[in-house]
């Protein structure tokens, strides 16, 4: 058999060579697209967890509100409770509420006046204790 012409050969090798490129580049533009695809289900996947963020925020939103509501109602019976003249402690037992959770639902004390009496006499002792050490130290300074 004859050889073929080498021109023969280079115009075989460089349809070769044009059709794996047109296969590469036919391969490149079908991933594109599905590449393109895929980020628009992948924004699509964060819009639906933005609008899920949303909705919880309300729902908790609505439930704190109706929590409070209860909240108040509950705090009311309580005090209806200590209002029969039962004790704390009684009470706190019934509904099976430590001391401090008891007081959580009970409005806050007024303030003794005693410890307005007892801040006036921390005053007066503070006061007397600063006079005495300036006696002490004027005493001191005279007998130098």
């Amino acid at each position: 058999m004859s050889k073929p012409r080498k021109s023969a050969a280079a115009v075989a090798a460089r349809e070769k060579a044009r059709a794996k490129a047109e296969e590469i580049t036919r391969r490149n533009e079908q991933l594109i697209e599905l590449a393109a695809k895929f980020f628009i289900h992948e924004e699509e996947i964060e819009l639906i967890d933005e609008d899920a963020a949303k909705k919880i925020a309300e729902l908790q939103a609505t439930a704190e509100a109706k929590k409070d509501k209860a909240r108040v109602a509950a705090a009311s019976v309580v005090e209806q409770m200590v209002g029969t003249g039962e004790s704390k402690k009684s009470i706190g037992e019934r509904l099976g509420l430590s001391g401090s959770e008891l007081k959580s639902f009970l409005p806050p004390a007024t303030p003794a006046k005693e410890p307005k009496v007892v801040e006036e006499q921390n005053e007066e002792t503070a006061q007397d204790t600063a006079s005495t050490a300036e006696g002490q130290a004027s005493g001191v300074a005279a007998n130098v």
